[in-house]
């Protein structure tokens, strides 16, 4: 099957494969929002006339300070009469091929199958909540500060503001974009319903809530803000909407619970889904300069499977001396640790940890060198506010 690398020229024919795959009609604003989306990415597509495709956006996250590229996959999209012939595992080999070369260390991508995407590589990484609370019950907020002022605007006019306090923010630097120019006014064109409260100190934007008026309901969409000052602002802006709506929804990346805010926590009806995948593209780099949660670790050989991308794959030794990181294939030595690639996902974005797994039975090697690596990683499981 020859897989083919997709030039601006073949954009159209690459949005009529999407659209009839995924049956969206055609509109101003999601023709804008793909031409977009379709210029900062690479597209790969198989067939002649073409048949499947997919996208990888490229995009860059910060991971605790450490900013690795990251291909974004969306519109994996076949037509009916090319569905299961193997196309799309022919692109993905290809893309990962690229990827490399183009060093995009990680890739994510929001499932339609999280067994399919696992023959991949990829491993859930990301958890979506979502907060429902009637309007009756909204809380009350403390009076704000009245150096703090909410301004309405639309989320073009907001951008800049929104820029400067999510780039700011800690919750973006758990795996979260770095949102360029160009993904902000993206975001515009694809969302063209949703609005934004600023909070402003002066001339110094604060803090912002993206929310969205929907029928009897409030969702609101994203929530950042640089203090507690900020924070009760834009609560008291968002609690003045209870007379003109039945319900509030809140739709987050932070997996925190926010019970212990309500006097009484049974109004707030929350659930966690499953959101976004991960897959690590090139493991040498990535380990290399990963995050590391300890600053001395004595060399541990791992054998890591990975059946998509073979330079993945093998026997690998991580030591951490007063910080210096060294990472390297090897070809002797017994593996003290022997995980896939989506393991190796789960323990190093903090869904799962390596001593968690091995209780489970999900990896095998040596108790004791097991506990101590599981420490180097993140904690806390790693967030993501974006969908693509």
């Amino acid at each position: 099957m020859t897989v083919q690398q997709l030039t601006q020229a073949q954009e159209a024919t690459f949005y009529a494969l999407a659209r009839y795959a995924f049956n969206k009609p055609q509109s101003p604003t999601r023709d804008a929002a793909f031409a977009s989306l379709y210029a900062h990415s690479a597209a790969w597509g198989s067939g002649n006339p073409l048949t499947s495709g997919l996208l990888g956006t490229h995009f860059t996250v910060d991971f605790a300070g450490v900013t690795y590229g990251m291909s974004g996959i969306g519109y994996v999209a076949s037509y009916p009469e090319a569905g299961g012939n193997g196309s799309i595992a022919a692109i993905m080999k290809a893309a990962f091929a690229e990827m490399r070369a183009n060093h995009e260390t990680l890739s994510y991508l929001a499932p339609f199958s999280a067994p399919f995407y696992r023959r991949f590589g990829y491993e859930g990484a990301f958890d979506q909540v979502t907060h429902h609370l009637r309007a009756a019950d909204f809380p009350r907020v403390p009076k704000p500060d009245p150096a703090i002022q909410v301004q309405r605007r639309s989320f073009k006019a907001a951008i800049p503001a929104m820029q400067t306090i999510y780039g700011r923010n800690k919750a973006a630097t758990r795996g979260g974009l770095l949102r360029e120019t160009w993904w902000w006014e993206n975001l515009a064109e694809h969302y063209p319903q949703r609005e934004v409260a600023v909070a402003m100190l002066g001339d110094h934007p604060s803090g912002y809530a993206v929310y969205e008026r929907a029928g009897e309901t409030f969702r609101l969409h994203e929530l950042f803000y640089d203090d507690l000052t900020a924070l009760i602002a834009l609560g008291h802006f968002i609690g003045a909407h209870r007379s003109a709506f039945a319900q509030f929804v809140y739709t987050t990346g932070n997996p925190e619970s926010l019970h212990d805010l309500f006097p009484e926590p049974l109004v707030l009806k929350t659930s966690v889904a499953a959101y976004m995948m991960a897959r690590i593209v090139d493991v040498e780099d990535f380990l290399r300069r990963y995050p590391y949660q300890i600053s001395d670790l004595a060399p541990v050989i791992f054998e890591l499977s990975d059946d998509f991308i073979p330079e993945n794959a093998g026997r690998w030794q991580l030591a951490i001396d007063d910080g210096r990181v060294t990472c390297q294939r090897v070809t002797k030595g017994e593996p003290a640790i022997r995980l896939s690639e989506q393991q190796l996902v789960k323990a190093a974005f903090g869904v799962r940890s390596l001593r968690d797994s091995y209780s489970l039975g999900l990896i095998d090697g040596e108790a004791y060198t097991i506990a101590a690596v599981s420490d180097i990683f993140l904690s806390q499981q790693t967030q993501l506010y974006d969908y693509f």
